[in-house]
């Protein structure tokens, strides 16, 4: 680490424009039951160490008061916490690498050229109804996000199917706050996706709250995961999988992911037939579900597990299936 990395740079830009010693800022977050060391604010802001999770990032927060700071815009810069649990085995969950580049392509025809191109998700929600009583399988998203700029906030959503999927575009269907705008249907590379553009103008650091439904023709033992990518940092993210019809996994397990450390652990379903997920205070990273149908479907993919990357949200279907919503 280094004084350019992000947080440390804009935190001692804060420091020095406060006038404010180091010894006095820890004497007031002492005062406000935020105990940090002079030390420990020396490594932050030359670049030496970065904020843990916890109470760190309590710490964090309250420097954000202290120092005039909007919420969230030290905390955000702060790296995802390092995972506990055993490492995640090579496996086809994340897709095949051709996928990644029908990816990026995709959100660069629907205008995605980088994750300041869309809105700040912090609040994530999703619940997979996986049905193997029908031959459509839902994805409904509630998404709460923060505009950093002003004007109209747009988040992509984007699916790339795998070979064993049925090469049928996904239905993207506006639940509430949102619309569809621009749309990528490439039935030749497999690829699909829309441009979800939020209702009304919204000024920089407002709030507002959309929900849609992704629509998969599939059959249920088609999908054997749903995962969610973060290019920042985000307050709370929520997946869940509800089974329904006949049929009920062998296995299933929770996904982590971040620069740090992967993780993978296993999970029940409940008495509802679901499985969940939820973190807080999670991202940048990939967090998912997913599971096993017959002993036989413990493939592996010589590629190995593969980070998706550039968007902000991203489901995944069957292996290779993702949607980016603000991805």
């Amino acid at each position: 680490m280094d004084g350019d990395e992000p947080f440390a740079r804009s935190l001692r830009g804060s420091i020095e424009r406060s006038g404010l010693s180091l010894t006095q800022i820890s004497q007031r977050l002492r005062a406000r039951s935020r105990p940090v060391s002079v030390a420990t604010l020396s490594n932050w802001q030359s670049g030496r160490s970065l904020p843990g999770s916890g109470p760190s990032l309590g710490v964090v927060a309250a420097l954000e008061d202290l120092l005039g700071k909007t919420p969230d815009s030290l905390v955000d810069l702060v790296g995802a916490p390092r995972l506990q649990g055993r490492g995640v085995p090579r496996t086809r969950f994340i897709g095949h690498r051709s996928s990644k580049e029908v990816f990026r392509d995709a959100l660069l025809e629907l205008g995605f050229e980088s994750p300041e191109r869309y809105a700040h998700e912090r609040v994530f929600q999703q619940l997979a109804i996986i049905d193997s009583g029908t031959e459509v399988q839902q994805f409904i998203s509630r998404v709460t996000v923060r505009a950093l700029e002003s004007g109209t906030c747009r988040l992509p959503a984007v699916h790339v199917l795998e070979p064993s999927e049925p090469n049928v575009a996904p239905r993207y269907i506006p639940l509430e706050g949102c619309t569809v705008g621009r749309q990528v249907s490439w039935p030749e590379r497999r690829a699909y996706g829309v441009e979800l553009l939020i209702d009304g103008r919204l000024d920089a650091g407002q709030v507002a709250t959309f929900a849609y439904r992704v629509e998969m023709q599939a059959a249920a033992t088609d999908m054997d995961g749903t995962f969610y990518s973060l290019a920042r940092r985000a307050h709370d993210v929520l997946l869940e999988a509800e089974f329904r019809g006949p049929l009920r996994p062998l296995r299933c397990e929770r996904y982590r992911r971040t620069d740090a450390a992967e993780s993978v652990t296993p999970v029940r379903l409940d008495h509802r037939d679901r499985i969940q997920l939820a973190e807080s205070r999670f991202g940048p990273g990939s967090v998912g579900l997913r599971w096993v149908w017959h002993e036989d479907d413990d493939g592996v993919d010589g590629d190995g597990a593969e980070e998706r990357d550039g968007a902000d949200a991203v489901y995944g279907a069957d292996g290779g299936t993702f949607e980016t919503d603000d991805a």
